[in-house]
């Protein structure tokens, strides 16, 4: 089953749109005295108070999350499995002796210290006709039965003092409640919206869910392996790096072509003036920077026009239309022509970086 399919029926889960007609549930005991399984109880749905529909489809709408490290995928169901579950697929209310035997199953599979619940709903859904857009065509032509059953373990709570129905009040012992479904299961699984009997849509989470579901079904699920979460602070400085890097390169792919034969003779002294002012916020540092701003150059000029720097006699062969990066004592700064881009727009760069913005 795709997302798609499985959205459309997690629909039919919520109290305004839910039309189960039937429901059945069994626990399972797990406790000093071993294991064992109580009676199973089978009801129609919609005749239960609002409260009670509200609690049960709250736990349903959970089974079916295949976020984090779930398996959430079709199995092959054949044999005694296909029939069991046909039969419970096709009834208007799970009849007892279907589900205690589908909890059998279950309990033998599944190993666990935890005593849990076994909770199955039956529907039938007039699938609608839709197009390639997904949008309504025409009437049902098919009437898609199903059951879709969760299992839920149970989460201890303390005991306490309560106030009792003659408003009294005595110790209670410690009571149990379910949690979130730890297993859900589908059958038969919608397949291109119509009914698939050979498959069964199955999510679980945890390693014990799993054997279960290789035990009981022999489907190869494959191991729980928990994912390592990043630091949110080492994800965002490694986020910061890679669009640097990303945003250089990119730059420097489609706008800077470093020319070969350079002159790089440029006095230790000049160039570190140079990177200090560049770099400085104040305004009497930028405004002496701006000694070694390159001369506007027009476009007839030579692209390899000689240029004096801090008045020292060495040379650099700068062209007009590249920016020529330099390497002095492992610090690196570049010469911007102004064809580029302007002393003013630098400048703004410049101050913007140097604030943080």
């Amino acid at each position: 089953m795709n997302k798609a399919e499985i959205m459309e029926l997690k629909k039919r889960f919520k109290y305004s749109d839910c039309s189960f007609s039937g429901y059945a549930y069994i626990t399972i005991e797990n406790d000093d005295n071993g294991r064992r399984i109580n009676s199973a109880v089978s009801d129609k749905f919609l005749t239960q108070e609002d409260a009670v529909q509200k609690k049960f489809l709250s736990l349903i709408g959970k089974a079916y999350s295949s976020a984090g490290e779930a398996f959430a995928e079709d199995i092959k169901i054949s044999g005694d499995d296909k029939k069991l579950l046909t039969a419970l697929a096709m009834s208007q209310a799970p009849d007892a002796g279907l589900i205690k035997t589908f909890a059998e199953k279950i309990m033998e599979a599944y190993d666990t210290d935890t005593s849990y619940a076994l909770i199955v709903f039956t529907d039938a859904y007039d699938v609608p006709v839709k197009d390639t857009a997904k949008i309504k065509t025409g009437e049902s032509e098919e009437v898609y039965n199903y059951m879709a059953a969760c299992i839920c373990p149970f989460k201890p709570s303390d005991g306490g003092i309560i106030m009792t129905e003659d408003k009294k009040l005595a110790a209670a012992d410690v009571f149990r409640k379910l949690s979130a479904p730890v297993a859900g299961f589908i059958y038969p699984a919608f397949n291109d919206r119509s009914s698939d009997y050979d498959h069964m849509y199955t999510v679980v989470k945890q390693e014990p869910e799993r054997e279960l579901i290789r035990r009981a079904y022999g489907a190869e699920v494959p191991g729980f392996e928990k994912v390592k979460k990043t630091p949110k602070k080492e994800v965002k400085e490694v986020t910061e790096q890679e669009e640097t890097f990303s945003g250089y390169s990119e730059y420097h792919e489609e706008h800077i072509s470093m020319s070969e034969g350079i002159d790089t003779s440029i006095r230790q002294n000049a160039d570190a003036a140079v990177h200090n002012n560049l770099l400085s916020n104040n305004s009497h540092e930028i405004e002496d920077s701006k000694k070694y701003e390159l001369p506007a150059r027009d476009d007839t000029e030579s692209k390899n026009e000689e240029t004096v720097v801090s008045g020292n006699k060495d040379i650099v062969s700068m062209p007009v239309d590249h920016i020529v990066e330099r390497d002095v004592n492992g610090v690196k700064f570049f010469m911007v022509p102004e064809k580029l881009i302007s002393y003013e727009k630098l400048m703004a760069l410049i101050e913007d970086d140097a604030n943080g913005e």
